[in-house]
């Protein structure tokens, strides 16, 4: 594998790890927000909280980090398709006629 792909992968991984540790947050934050609440009147999922809040920083960590991930996606899915359009030019460059 060329070494800019695996550096696209690397980038790939450690985003898609920040996204797990931020979704993970969020679903925790979530999780004690509804502590707070009475079981019969529960805020809804949407709860994001007042700008500069803790539940506010929590979302957009993971908003974040969301669009870090497909960013790093459709870098890697780039430079695939470069390697790939390089090799087809390559390999037609050798094709060789027999009759």
């Amino acid at each position: 594998m060329h070494t800019y792909l695996v550096t696209r992968r690397r980038v790939l991984l450690v985003n898609y790890q920040r996204y797990l540790e931020a979704d993970r947050a969020w679903d925790t934050a979530l999780h004690e927000v509804k502590t707070w609440f009475p079981s019969n009147c529960q805020p809804s999922l949407l709860v994001i909280g007042n700008p500069g809040s803790k539940i506010r920083k929590i979302y957009e960590q993971r908003e974040r980090a969301l669009m870090q991930l497909e960013a790093a996606h459709i870098k890697l899915e780039t430079a695939r398709q470069r390697l790939n359009a390089r090799r087809v030019k390559t390999l037609a460059s050798f094709v060789v006629l027999l009759t």
